[in-house]
């Protein structure tokens, strides 16, 4: 029940603070409307490049060298545990 009435509440703040939609009146016959328009002087170009790196070797990713670390730590961990299981002691009687 007080999940239900802090959803009213929140919903009535909502409706409160939300702006109310103005309908704005169409011009009277007499009067003109004119329309503000920044002009564009016609010898402006606009470019639009997108500069990427070039020449970045795959190798300095940093993602790449993440997973180099890691597979060189893979590869020492297997060394050192084919290199200690061979120190097993079997006695007999």
């Amino acid at each position: 029940m007080r999940g239900a009435l802090v959803s009213l509440a929140f919903a009535l703040a909502v409706l409160i603070v939300a702006p109310a939609h103005t309908v704005s009146a169409a011009p009277s016959s007499g009067t003109t409307v004119i329309a503000l328009q920044q002009e564009q002087a016609p010898d402006q170009k606009i470019d639009i490049t997108v500069q990427r790196p070039g020449g970045v070797a795959w190798y300095r990713n940093p993602v790449w060298i993440a997973i180099g670390i890691l597979a060189i730590i893979v590869v020492l961990l297997l060394i050192v545990m084919v290199a200690k299981g061979n120190d097993t002691t079997v006695i007999r009687q």
